[in-house]
């Protein structure tokens, strides 16, 4: 008995210890699809406050474990797993990626992030899913007509940059172009040098509670460029190429030889022994089928299975249909993110070096196709002029040049070298994970050169100057440039949970240093020759920009219902007088998640509902000239003063003005987004207001004044207006069809509502005539036109107008305000989606209303007067339009020419196909075959060559946008 007692007690005394005996677990953490370690994964015991994370290798050692415990596996962007402990010595654990985490959409915002649903401002996203498709040769390709309140108007020139415009610009005579940051860096000097496939996304800032930490340059918009990164994935490439066939969509309705040769017969009986026996279309002899190419290869991958890193190298050979032009860049960008220290430290590092090459076709050809008499033929044996046929009058080249010969014996070329890049350096202190230091360093360098050569043996290069040696002296000069940008920024950033608040705080500082300098040669030809062009030999250096920022935001949200951000931001500038060298802007918006209320949480009708209101102020420091403010004096190249024998060149001082100060915009935005049907259906309603101040204009100044006739003041105000919507809709989601639709819509008015001087003439084509005005309660650049009298067959009656103040006689007061180039309604659709499973297909419109057009081809060229041209005693070919209105002179002021260019376009269609079960439908390797046509149609009245033009909406003559046959593949493997 006594030794069963002995074994009991010893039982009950060991019991507790056994059942409080303790393991330690240990093991690694590693992605489920590449099988690479995940530092920093958090691993807790349910129920305690026990835990650890994984090292930089993935593995973790994890104490004081009982039998049966809970351990959970959580990190972002993944599923958490949570696994019972059985005492366990080892564990190796995968995570898979969590598909709800990663269609958690995030946008870009000034200097950080924020999830799409906690957004307060007005930001559009355009992320790969919503590019346009197709033959896409320039970063702005992918973005027209993808987001509401953007427009892009893009060049047929092969190499220009785009012209864009948010919400209108806000602006009379400084820059109306956005800001825009790639990967942090705000860059200078346009988008023409960047390769798109390094694109992953826009995010577009609209209204000045988004801009307003963005101060000085934040009154248009901003543009933040996201460019693709590294991946901890096993390594991965892709190869992307295309090639199209250019082509001539339409050309100017001019008159062909044998109608040319009746009407100069007719009108010109006269000069009928001008015209030749040949029948030359100048427009076919100009521009001609073209071809491009595209090739891109990039590798991703975890570089020594630590760095996340991407590499790709692209080129581009752009032939425009414009004989003589193309445009040839390679590129190559590397990005690097690494992450240290139990991924506390973050490194992002991003390089983009490119190389163009472009040939610049001499466009003034153009308008000579246009005007050349048809009856004559390309080349003249016995011509004087590198064999092509010219006008000479009494031996010297007269009227309009031979087009053929403007392009081929004029050889200018440019090469650039560019190089921008970035690092972002972001801390999360160990002592206090809560607070983050970001320091983001970056530059942007571009060096240019370039010449201009015209064979002295054309007429390009005839010079009638009597104290040369020879007329025949062609051209020969160079040109070079170097310019600078360099931007530090460093923030602290605090986050926080309290409860049911959340709190964001941003406080920094940036500085940036914009230098530029430039040279040109004059035409060395006739350097010494006693012309005095070796005087115009010069390098420029600007006294460059120097920009300084104080800034700040607060992000609060409670209860996941109730959103606010306050942005502040003190912005100096050495573009304005120190007087007024700096300025605050101050920008607050709210937004409510209604979505998240109790009527409406457990809603089967709303995915999503949030109302956002927002206020900001922004300026405007981009005038131009860079010291505007400061006394100063410019050297002339030409002009002299005589002391007795000597000759001094003379200096003279400039215009200035000390109390230059910062445009300013006041912006208000109140705005809805909306989704139905399990977030398939998502919607954005947004109207503003905007009120710009202290304009910058160029006034005329008083007798002695700032020691000019005209200088820069800040006077004036402009007002605009409107309504913007995008809609993206996920109609059909099948396993053989999917059919997706994104729309956009935008509404927008702009006014001026002071000026310096009302009435200001603007637009100026020619023989001193304007047919533009910057006039108080009007858009800018409205046309201000005399109002045209027609016959009762609606001919127009040549210099004809209407009386209509009603005093007996037309003078200037009777010109009125009709219509304005920007257009009231732009609209923006894309069709795309997947048949047949392997299938995918793209279709992209766009649409303008109410934008009208001065037609300068027809009003500069359809009268008989440059047909019988007296003056040089030569003829040239006219626009039919000639025929319906027989003027005689012309007519410019006349509001015939104001022409409705309200248009809707096709600008792509593409078709994709995916040979899926050549890899057995694994999602490593992937091969699509894909063809299309780009700038496919056009539906408009305006009967130009396309009612899309440059140049505040005056159409003389522009590089056409080729119509584009596309051939293309991209593989993955």
């Amino acid at each position: 008995m006594k030794t069963i007692y002995k074994k009991l007690l010893f039982l009950l005394l060991f019991l507790p210890f056994s059942v409080l005996a303790q393991e330690t677990l240990s093991g690694t953490v590693v992605d489920s699809n590449s099988n690479q370690p995940i530092p920093g994964v958090n691993i807790v015991i349910a129920g305690s406050n026990a835990g650890t994370q994984t090292d930089f290798d993935g593995k973790f050692k994890l104490a004081k474990l009982n039998k049966g415990d809970k351990i959970v596996f959580s990190f972002i962007g993944y599923t958490s797993q949570t696994i019972s402990f059985n005492n366990q010595q080892t564990l190796n654990v995968s995570l898979a990626e969590d598909s709800n985490e990663l269609k958690e959409v995030v946008v870009q915002v000034g200097y950080g992030t924020v999830k799409k649903k906690d957004a307060t401002g007005a930001v559009a996203l355009i992320t790969a899913k919503d590019f346009n498709k197709g033959a896409i040769v320039s970063v702005d390709g992918l973005l027209n007509g993808r987001a509401a309140g953007v427009v892009v108007t893009s060049s047929g020139t092969p190499g220009n940059d785009p012209v864009i415009r948010i919400r209108g610009g806000s602006s009379l005579l400084a820059s109306n172009d956005p800001l825009i940051v790639i990967d942090g860096l705000p860059i200078d000097g346009g988008l023409s040098a960047i390769n798109p496939n390094d694109i992953e996304s826009f995010s577009i800032l609209k209204d000045a509670s988004a801009t307003a930490i963005y101060g000085n340059r934040g009154s248009n918009g901003v543009i933040l460029i996201t460019t693709k990164k590294g991946s901890k994935k096993d390594m991965q490439i892709s190869f992307n190429t295309f090639t199209t066939l250019n082509t001539l969509a339409k050309k100017v309705d001019v008159y062909g030889a044998d109608d040319y040769r009746a009407l100069i017969n007719e009108k010109a009986p006269l000069k009928a022994n001008l015209l030749g026996t040949s029948n030359t279309d100048w427009q076919d002899e100009i521009f001609s089928n073209s071809y491009t190419s595209d090739i891109n290869l990039s590798v991703m991958g975890n570089l020594f299975e630590t760095i996340p890193s991407r590499l790709t190298i692209g080129n581009t050979d752009n032939s425009g249909i414009l004989n003589t032009s193309n445009f040839k860049r390679s590129t190559a960008s590397i990005a690097l993110n690494p992450s240290f220290f139990d991924n506390h430290l973050k490194v992002n590092l991003t390089g983009n070096y490119s190389y163009t090459f472009r040939t610049n076709a001499n466009e003034g050809a153009i308008g000579s196709a246009i005007s050349y008499d048809p009856t004559q033929s390309v080349y003249d044996p016995n011509s004087i002029f590198a064999g092509y046929t010219e006008w000479v009058v009494g031996g010297l080249p007269k009227g309009t040049s031979n087009p053929v010969s403007l392009l081929n014996e004029t050889r200018n070329v440019g090469n650039q070298f560019r190089f921008f890049g970035n690092i972002n350096i972001d801390y999360k202190f160990h002592f206090l994970p809560e607070l983050r230091a970001i320091i983001n360093a970056g530059m942007d360098k571009q060096d240019g050169d370039g010449s201009v050569t015209v064979n002295p043996l054309s007429r390009s290069g005839f010079n009638n100057n009597p104290n040369l040696p020879t007329s025949q002296i062609g051209s020969y000069s160079e040109t070079w440039f170097r310019n600078k940008n360099e931007n530090l920024n460093a923030q602290l950033n605090y986050t926080k949970a309290f409860g049911k608040l959340n709190v964001d705080l941003l406080a920094g500082y940036e500085y940036q240093q914009f230098d530029w300098q430039n040279y040109y040669s004059g035409n060395r030809n006739v350097f010494g020759l006693g012309v005095g062009e070796e005087n115009r030999e010069d390098v420029y250096t600007d006294p460059g920009n120097n920009l300084q920022a104080f800034f700040g935001r607060l992000n609060l949200g409670y209860n996941d219902k109730y959103l606010l951000t306050v942005n502040f931001r003190r912005d100096g500038s050495t573009r304005v007088s120190p007087v007024n060298k700096w300025a605050n802007f101050p920008g607050v918006a709210f937004a409510w998640k209604i979505k998240e209320e109790s009527f409406l949480k457990d809603s089967k009708t709303f995915s999503d509902l949030k109302l956002r209101l927002s206020y900001g102020e922004t300026g405007q420091q981009n005038l131009g000239s860079s010291l505007a403010w400061i006394k100063k004096y410019s050297t002339s190249n030409n002009n002299y003063y005589q002391f007795g024998d000597e000759f001094v060149i003379i200096s003279k001082p400039d215009g200035y003005n000390e109390s230059l100060k910062w445009e300013r915009s006041a912006k208000y935005n109140a705005g809805l987004d909306v989704a139905f049907i399990d977030n398939r259906l998502k919607a954005s309603i947004d109207a503003y207001f905007s009120q710009t101040t202290d304009l910058f204009a160029n006034t005329k100044l008083g007798a002695l004044q700032n020691l000019g006739v005209y200088g820069p003041t800040n006077i004036g105000s402009l007002e605009s207006r409107g309504l913007d919507f995008g809609l993206n809709f996920d109609a059909v989601e099948k396993d053989n069809f999917t059919f997706g639709i994104n729309y956009n819509l935008t509404y927008n008015k702009t006014e001026i509502t002071d000026l310096a001087t009302d009435n200001d003439p603007q637009g100026n084509v020619g023989l001193g005539a304007f047919i533009q005005t910057h006039t108080i309660g009007l858009s800018p650049f409205s046309y201000r036109v005399y109002e045209q009298v027609y016959t009762a067959e609606g001919k127009p009656m040549e210099g004809v107008f209407v009386d209509r103040n009603e005093d007996g006689k037309v003078d200037s007061s009777d010109q009125y305000n009709y219509n304005k180039p920007q257009a009231d309604v732009t609209m923006g659709l894309m069709l795309n989606g997947t048949f047949y499973k392997n299938w995918d297909y793209s279709m992209a419109f766009r649409a303008s209303f109410g934008n009208y057009v001065y037609d300068d081809v027809n009003a500069g060229r359809a009268f008989l007067g440059t047909i019988n041209d007296t003056f040089n005693q030569t003829i040239n070919n006219s626009p039919v339009d000639y025929s319906n209105t027989s003027f005689i002179a012309a007519s410019k002021q006349s509001d015939y020419y104001i022409k409705d260019a309200s248009f809707l376009k096709l600008d792509n269609i593409t078709l994709g196909y995916n040979f899926k079960s050549l890899f057995n439908n694994t999602d490593n390797y992937s091969l699509r075959l894909y063809g299309g046509v780009q700038n496919v149609l056009t539906i408009t009245d305006y009967k130009g060559i396309d009612p899309e033009v440059f140049n505040n909406g005056i159409d003389g003559t522009i590089f056409p946008r080729a119509r584009m046959f596309m051939l293309g593949v991209n593989a993955n493997f």
